[in-house]
């Protein structure tokens, strides 16, 4: 059995707060992000279930920044490190072995394996891509319409269930 938690998923700020550094999304006080797996507003597998649950640090700049923005000073207008655990991953395999013995040195056995017994899909983060898959366009930004959209299983190709049986003939 293996039972692991999700990979950390980063979420970037939409717009950049400053040239040249990195920025990442502010977590809203009091407002849930509904993490799990469920049907998005697109029909799609998604993630995320509350996109307002994040917002971004205002741009440092004399021109104003974005709308709805979070003003923040010193160090802390990069943005927060706005990390979330991503789906787990679940599996379980499962055996039997039965010895027959038919002489003092020698025995058949009978073997029994499954793998992925539940048939459990195990989803990869919104916004990964790699290994040959592409990741879906703005599944990361939580003000695309795609905020949190899954597009790939991590084990391939889909890890279905897989049962197989075999006799073995020890002497």
């Amino acid at each position: 059995m293996t039972f692991q938690g999700g990979q950390p998923i980063r979420i970037p700020c939409p717009n950049q707060t400053a040239s040249w550094l990195g920025c990442g999304a502010v977590k809203v006080p009091g407002q849930p992000q509904d993490l799990g797996l469920h049907t998005d507003k697109n029909g799609k597998l998604s993630w995320f279930g509350n996109p307002n649950a994040f917002t971004q640090p205002c741009v440092l700049s004399a021109s104003g920044g974005p709308t709805n923005c979070l003003a923040l000073t010193g160090a802390a207008a990069l943005g927060g490190m706005a990390e979330v655990p991503g789906p787990g991953f679940d599996r379980v395999d499962f055996s039997v072995f039965k010895n027959f013995p038919i002489k003092e040195t020698k025995t058949l056995q009978f073997r029994a394996e499954f793998f992925n017994i539940a048939n459990h899909p195990t989803f990869n983060a919104p916004g990964f891509g790699g290994n040959g898959v592409v990741a879906i366009s703005g599944s990361t930004n939580f003000l695309n319409s795609n905020f949190g959209e899954i597009g790939s299983t991590r084990l391939a190709p889909y890890d279905p269930r897989q049962i197989q049986f075999a006799l073995k003939f020890l002497f």
